[in-house]
Parts: structure tokens; sequence; C-alpha cells
């Protein structure tokens, strides 16, 4: 039997290098999921961990960037 559980820390550090490995990526949860082969709840979850780790930051068209990156980009 499989029952939903909420993702591990291994689909947060999949998320994790993706954003290392492209400075500049903008993802939504949608893309995200699909990117990584995640449910979309998984992906807002992990996201939303990287949020509060305040390495990523969700900008007002609800995409997720890197904190360093979203930043610099409003100054």
């Amino acid at each position: 039997m499989i029952t939903l559980a909420e993702p591990i820390d291994l689909d947060t550090l999949r998320i994790r290098h993706e954003y290392l490995a492209d400075n500049d990526l903008r993802l939504s949860a949608d893309t995200a999921a699909a990117l990584l082969n995640l449910s979309q709840r998984h992906a807002l979850v992990a996201l939303a961990s990287l949020v509060t780790e305040r390495f990523l930051v969700r900008l007002p068209d609800g995409c997720y960037s890197r904190r360093s990156v979203a930043s610099a980009s409003s100054r």
C-alpha cells in the first residue's frame, strides 16, 4: 500500500540543487513538481521549507527564486 507523506529531505535537496545549478532559476510550484516528478503538494511543502530556511523567496507572481538573486534584482 502506498501512503502520501510530507516530502523527504531528498526532495528538498533536489530542488535546492536545481537552484544552485542555475542562479537565475524561477520556478512555480507546478513547474517544480513537473521538473522533479513530484506531486504539487510535495513541491509546495519543499519550496515553503526552503523559504523558511531563507534560501528561496516567493515572488509576487507566485514563483520562487534564490533569495540573493531576488534581493540583487530589486536594487
